[in-house]
Protein backbone atom coordinates (compact mmCIF):
# COMPACT_ATOMS: atom_id res chain seq x y z
CA UNK A 1 0.00 0.00 0.00
CA UNK A 2 2.80 2.84 1.05
CA UNK A 3 4.44 1.94 -2.61
CA UNK A 4 1.20 2.13 -4.50
CA UNK A 5 0.68 5.62 -2.75
CA UNK A 6 4.12 6.59 -2.83
CA UNK A 7 3.83 6.03 -6.64
CA UNK A 8 0.39 7.97 -7.17
CA UNK A 9 1.98 10.72 -5.16
CA UNK A 10 4.60 10.97 -7.76
CA UNK A 11 1.88 11.20 -10.85
CA UNK A 12 -0.08 14.07 -9.00
CA UNK A 13 3.05 15.47 -8.31
CA UNK A 14 3.74 15.88 -12.05
CA UNK A 15 0.73 16.98 -13.34
CA UNK A 16 0.29 20.21 -11.19
CA UNK A 17 -2.71 18.95 -9.21
CA UNK A 18 -1.28 21.08 -5.90
CA UNK A 19 -2.04 24.04 -7.33
CA UNK A 20 -5.49 23.88 -7.51
CA UNK A 21 -5.35 22.37 -3.63
CA UNK A 22 -3.93 25.65 -3.08
CA UNK A 23 -6.26 27.52 -5.10
CA UNK A 24 -9.52 26.74 -3.45
CA UNK A 25 -8.83 28.03 -0.10
CA UNK A 26 -6.66 31.31 -1.33
CA UNK A 27 -10.06 31.68 -3.46
CA UNK A 28 -12.48 31.40 -0.55
CA UNK A 29 -10.08 33.73 2.00
CA UNK A 30 -9.24 36.53 -0.89
CA UNK A 31 -13.52 36.95 -1.16
CA UNK A 32 -14.11 37.42 2.15
CA UNK A 33 -11.20 40.04 2.19
CA UNK A 34 -12.85 41.89 -1.10
CA UNK A 35 -16.20 41.06 0.97
CA UNK A 36 -14.90 42.67 4.28
CA UNK A 37 -13.09 45.53 2.59
CA UNK A 38 -16.49 46.86 1.05
CA UNK A 39 -19.13 45.49 3.76
CA UNK A 40 -17.06 45.53 6.74
CA UNK A 41 -19.40 48.58 8.76
CA UNK A 42 -22.19 46.35 7.56
CA UNK A 43 -21.11 43.37 8.46
CA UNK A 44 -19.79 44.35 11.99
CA UNK A 45 -23.36 45.72 12.91
CA UNK A 46 -24.99 42.68 11.61
CA UNK A 47 -22.65 39.93 13.09
CA UNK A 48 -22.27 41.51 16.71
CA UNK A 49 -20.21 38.05 17.60
CA UNK A 50 -17.48 38.86 14.93
CA UNK A 51 -15.78 35.83 14.80
CA UNK A 52 -19.21 33.90 14.32
CA UNK A 53 -20.00 36.16 10.96
CA UNK A 54 -16.51 35.56 10.03
CA UNK A 55 -17.36 31.81 9.95
CA UNK A 56 -21.01 32.46 8.28
CA UNK A 57 -18.92 34.51 5.25
CA UNK A 58 -16.91 31.64 4.86
CA UNK A 59 -19.46 29.31 4.77
CA UNK A 60 -20.85 30.97 2.08
CA UNK A 61 -18.35 29.93 -0.55
CA UNK A 62 -16.62 27.14 1.51
CA UNK A 63 -18.60 23.92 0.92
CA UNK A 64 -19.12 24.97 -2.93
CA UNK A 65 -15.62 25.52 -3.41
CA UNK A 66 -15.01 21.62 -1.86
CA UNK A 67 -17.60 20.25 -4.09
CA UNK A 68 -16.18 21.52 -6.78
CA UNK A 69 -12.90 20.64 -5.80
CA UNK A 70 -13.90 17.16 -5.31
CA UNK A 71 -15.44 17.03 -8.68
CA UNK A 72 -12.20 18.19 -10.44
CA UNK A 73 -10.16 16.61 -8.33
CA UNK A 74 -10.94 12.63 -8.60
CA UNK A 75 -11.33 13.28 -12.60
CA UNK A 76 -7.76 14.49 -12.71
CA UNK A 77 -6.36 11.62 -10.39
CA UNK A 78 -8.42 8.99 -12.07
CA UNK A 79 -7.25 10.57 -15.97
CA UNK A 80 -3.74 10.08 -15.09
CA UNK A 81 -4.26 6.16 -15.48
CA UNK A 82 -7.32 6.55 -17.97
CA UNK A 83 -4.58 8.83 -20.32
CA UNK A 84 -1.45 6.19 -20.09
CA UNK A 85 -3.43 3.00 -20.09
CA UNK A 86 -2.43 3.06 -16.82
CA UNK A 87 -5.09 0.30 -15.29
CA UNK A 88 -4.30 -2.90 -17.14
CA UNK A 89 -0.81 -2.21 -15.37
CA UNK A 90 -1.44 -1.64 -12.31
CA UNK A 91 -3.66 -4.71 -11.61
CA UNK A 92 -1.01 -6.51 -13.87
CA UNK A 93 1.34 -5.63 -10.53
CA UNK A 94 1.40 -8.39 -7.80
CA UNK A 95 -0.48 -6.39 -5.69
CA UNK A 96 -3.97 -6.60 -4.31
CA UNK A 97 -6.39 -4.49 -6.54
CA UNK A 98 -7.83 -2.94 -3.10
CA UNK A 99 -4.78 -0.81 -2.79
CA UNK A 100 -5.29 0.36 -6.26
CA UNK A 101 -8.75 2.30 -5.37
CA UNK A 102 -7.85 3.15 -1.87
CA UNK A 103 -4.65 4.81 -2.76
CA UNK A 104 -6.52 6.99 -5.35
CA UNK A 105 -8.80 7.56 -2.39
CA UNK A 106 -6.46 8.62 0.23
CA UNK A 107 -4.66 11.03 -1.95
CA UNK A 108 -7.49 12.60 -2.46
CA UNK A 109 -8.38 13.04 0.60
CA UNK A 110 -5.37 14.15 1.72
CA UNK A 111 -4.76 17.11 -1.08
CA UNK A 112 -8.80 17.81 0.56
CA UNK A 113 -7.22 18.13 4.03
CA UNK A 114 -4.38 20.38 3.35
CA UNK A 115 -6.73 22.13 1.78
CA UNK A 116 -9.03 22.85 4.32
CA UNK A 117 -5.88 23.33 6.57
CA UNK A 118 -5.37 26.30 4.40
CA UNK A 119 -8.74 27.09 4.54
CA UNK A 120 -7.91 27.09 8.76
CA UNK A 121 -4.82 29.28 8.68
CA UNK A 122 -6.43 32.16 6.31
CA UNK A 123 -9.39 32.29 8.31
CA UNK A 124 -7.23 32.90 11.33
CA UNK A 125 -5.28 34.96 9.43
CA UNK A 126 -7.99 37.25 8.03
CA UNK A 127 -9.83 37.47 11.69
CA UNK A 128 -6.12 38.75 12.90
CA UNK A 129 -5.74 40.90 10.00
CA UNK A 130 -9.25 42.40 10.67
CA UNK A 131 -8.58 42.90 14.52
CA UNK A 132 -10.58 40.32 15.72
CA UNK A 133 -9.39 38.90 19.22
CA UNK A 134 -9.70 35.99 21.28
CA UNK A 135 -9.34 33.88 18.40
CA UNK A 136 -11.75 30.64 18.84
CA UNK A 137 -9.87 27.82 17.47
CA UNK A 138 -11.91 25.02 18.26
CA UNK A 139 -14.79 26.55 15.83
CA UNK A 140 -12.81 27.70 12.89
CA UNK A 141 -11.66 24.00 13.14
CA UNK A 142 -14.47 22.21 12.91
CA UNK A 143 -15.76 25.21 10.10
CA UNK A 144 -12.88 24.14 8.12
CA UNK A 145 -13.05 20.52 8.35
CA UNK A 146 -16.67 19.50 8.94
CA UNK A 147 -17.98 20.30 5.51
CA UNK A 148 -14.86 17.74 3.79
CA UNK A 149 -15.93 14.75 6.63
CA UNK A 150 -19.35 15.41 5.82
CA UNK A 151 -19.15 15.44 2.26
CA UNK A 152 -16.69 11.79 2.08
CA UNK A 153 -19.66 10.35 0.57
CA UNK A 154 -19.12 12.40 -2.46
CA UNK A 155 -15.44 11.49 -2.59
CA UNK A 156 -16.29 8.07 -3.00
CA UNK A 157 -18.48 8.46 -5.25
CA UNK A 158 -16.98 10.89 -8.05
CA UNK A 159 -14.02 8.70 -7.83
CA UNK A 160 -15.92 5.49 -8.30
CA UNK A 161 -17.24 7.55 -11.60
CA UNK A 162 -14.13 8.74 -12.39
CA UNK A 163 -12.39 5.27 -12.15
CA UNK A 164 -15.27 3.40 -14.43
CA UNK A 165 -16.44 6.02 -17.15
CA UNK A 166 -13.05 6.72 -19.28
CA UNK A 167 -14.79 9.69 -20.65
CA UNK A 168 -14.54 12.23 -17.66
CA UNK A 169 -17.06 14.89 -19.24
CA UNK A 170 -19.66 12.56 -17.26
CA UNK A 171 -18.20 12.58 -13.97
CA UNK A 172 -17.43 16.24 -14.31
CA UNK A 173 -20.38 17.15 -15.30
CA UNK A 174 -22.25 14.87 -12.30
CA UNK A 175 -20.26 16.53 -9.98
CA UNK A 176 -20.74 20.30 -10.56
CA UNK A 177 -23.91 19.79 -11.54
CA UNK A 178 -24.69 18.47 -7.75
CA UNK A 179 -22.36 21.24 -6.28
CA UNK A 180 -24.05 24.16 -8.01
CA UNK A 181 -27.40 22.57 -7.37
CA UNK A 182 -26.76 22.12 -3.93
CA UNK A 183 -26.09 25.66 -3.20
CA UNK A 184 -30.18 26.72 -4.13
CA UNK A 185 -31.42 22.88 -3.15
CA UNK A 186 -32.31 23.68 0.19
CA UNK A 187 -35.69 22.11 -0.04
CA UNK A 188 -34.55 19.08 -1.14
CA UNK A 189 -34.35 15.60 1.58
CA UNK A 190 -31.83 15.76 3.61
CA UNK A 191 -30.54 12.26 2.44
CA UNK A 192 -29.10 13.80 -0.20
CA UNK A 193 -25.29 13.70 0.83
CA UNK A 194 -24.14 16.65 -1.55
CA UNK A 195 -25.89 18.56 0.91
CA UNK A 196 -24.56 17.50 4.01
CA UNK A 197 -21.02 20.17 3.53
CA UNK A 198 -23.79 22.83 3.85
CA UNK A 199 -25.59 21.56 6.14
CA UNK A 200 -22.67 20.82 9.17
CA UNK A 201 -21.64 24.41 7.53
CA UNK A 202 -24.39 27.26 7.57
CA UNK A 203 -26.97 25.02 9.82
CA UNK A 204 -24.52 23.48 12.15
CA UNK A 205 -26.01 19.97 11.08
CA UNK A 206 -22.92 18.35 13.04
CA UNK A 207 -24.52 15.23 12.83
CA UNK A 208 -24.17 14.58 9.38
CA UNK A 209 -20.45 14.66 10.15
CA UNK A 210 -20.38 10.74 11.59
CA UNK A 211 -22.96 9.94 8.89
CA UNK A 212 -20.76 11.12 6.34
CA UNK A 213 -18.13 9.57 7.96
CA UNK A 214 -19.69 6.11 8.08
CA UNK A 215 -21.61 6.61 4.50
CA UNK A 216 -18.29 7.44 2.78
CA UNK A 217 -16.70 4.01 3.94
CA UNK A 218 -19.57 2.26 2.78
CA UNK A 219 -19.80 3.83 -0.72
CA UNK A 220 -15.69 3.38 -0.60
CA UNK A 221 -15.80 -0.45 0.46
CA UNK A 222 -18.32 -0.61 -2.37
CA UNK A 223 -16.28 0.66 -4.86
CA UNK A 224 -13.38 -1.40 -4.04
CA UNK A 225 -16.03 -4.36 -4.61
CA UNK A 226 -16.80 -3.58 -7.69
CA UNK A 227 -13.01 -2.37 -8.97
CA UNK A 228 -12.45 -5.63 -8.25
CA UNK A 229 -14.89 -7.20 -10.42
CA UNK A 230 -14.24 -4.96 -13.23
CA UNK A 231 -12.33 -5.35 -16.29
CA UNK A 232 -10.82 -2.08 -16.19
CA UNK A 233 -9.02 -0.85 -19.62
Amino acid sequence: MFQVLQADLLKVKRKGLWFLVVLGPVGVIALQIVNYGIRYEYLMKLFPNVWEGLLHQVNLFLPTALLLGIAILTSMVATIEHQQNGWKQLISLPIPRWTVFSSKFLIVSTMLVVSCFLTFVGTVGLGIGLGFENIPYGAIIKNSFYPLFAGLPVIAVQLWLSIVCKNQSIPLSVGIFASIFSMYAHNLPNWVFWLWPYLVGYANQTVYVYIGIALGLGILIMGIVDFNRRDVH
